[in-house]
């Protein structure tokens, strides 16, 4: 009986613990591994799935037929060398608190709830913004008004 429970214990202890940690880093705070954080924040963002996206908007592949280029390309376009990169770049603005905070609230309820209607809402605002496009052209144009529009080449 005591086997029993001192195990279900131990299970409880370290589920409790895996559930806990969910890949944050472990060693404590310092300058020396926040990118290690500022990775961890990334992560929470969802900054894969965005730099995906922009990849594919960009249309920036990798090629096919060429082994040097597609080891070029995979130094300077990898999801690694992306995040690598905008590490670097958070580092420059934000201070190790200051990280430690961005995690705190993207891990709350509502910046997990910030996360997931974040493209919602820029989806919905671009939009708009269309129509208003739309309808000032279309007004203008039956005032007798000529809207100049950007050449697409």
């Amino acid at each position: 009986m005591y086997c029993i429970r001192s195990t279900t214990a131990f299970i409880i202890v370290l589920l409790l613990t895996v559930t806990f940690i969910q890949g944050k880093p472990m060693h404590p705070l310092s300058s020396s591994n926040i990118k290690d954080y500022i990775k961890y924040l990334l992560n929470i963002n969802g900054v894969e799935n965005q730099y995906v996206q922009f990849l594919s908007y960009l249309k920036v592949y990798p090629p096919k037929d060429d082994m040097r280029l597609s080891a070029l390309y995979e130094e300077l376009f990898s999801l690694n060398s992306y995040i690598s990169d905008l590490a670097d770049v958070y580092e420059k603005y934000y201070t190790p608190n200051e990280i430690m905070e961005l995690i705190k609230f993207y891990s709350s309820p509502l910046g997990e709830k910030s996360l997931q209607f974040n493209n919602i809402l820029n989806q919905q605002m671009e939009d708009l913004m269309l129509t208003k496009i739309s309808d000032y052209i279309f007004t203008a144009t039956e005032h007798g008004s000529t809207i100049p529009l950007p050449e697409i080449k």
